[in-house]
């Protein structure tokens, strides 16, 4: 006696066998967590203001100081009165005997004195660099003795 095999018979016994495929081939899965912390901070480029040679005219210059602080960080920026540290800025001779008054200011009319504290000018950082004048004047009828003259003034920057 022959057997006959059904084709019903043959896909009824195959059909267990195609779920084995796929539970072999499932992996578990999880989850990578990701973090990161973004700090504040800042930081100041400072520049040169050289008045050139002085006469018995009044003298401008400009420069612009550079504050980079991280996006949303409030700050301020501030300037001192110089190594002098009187309350009018001086440049000093290289012996220190004679010195050149001169001003820094934040507008180019020069009305608004560049200072720390309360006439410091606050900002809020971008990430990227803001750049802020300094106008700087000599007023003229002064009577230095001839020579070289200097001063540093400390950039304050607070946040």
């Amino acid at each position: 006696m022959t057997m006959k095999t059904s084709p019903l018979l043959l896909l009824l016994a195959a059909l267990p066998l195609a779920g084995i495929g796929n539970a072999l081939a499932a992996a578990p899965t999880g989850n990578l967590e990701i973090s990161a912390i973004v700090t504040q901070q800042c930081s100041v480029q400072s520049a040169a203001l050289p008045f050139g040679v002085y006469g018995s005219s009044a003298l401008q210059q400009n420069a612009q100081i550079g504050v980079t602080c991280s996006n949303g960080t409030s700050y301020t920026v501030g300037l001192d009165q110089g190594a002098a540290g009187s309350a009018n800025r001086r440049m000093a001779s290289a012996d220190g005997a004679s010195w050149i008054d001169y001003g820094l200011y934040q507008d180019a009319a020069r009305t608004t004195a560049w200072n720390t504290g309360s006439a410091a000018v606050a900002g809020v950082g971008t990430g990227n660099a803001q750049n802020f004048p300094v106008y700087g004047y000599v007023p003229a009828g002064q009577s230095p003795r001839a020579g070289a003259y200097s001063d540093v003034v400390s950039i304050t920057l607070s946040y």
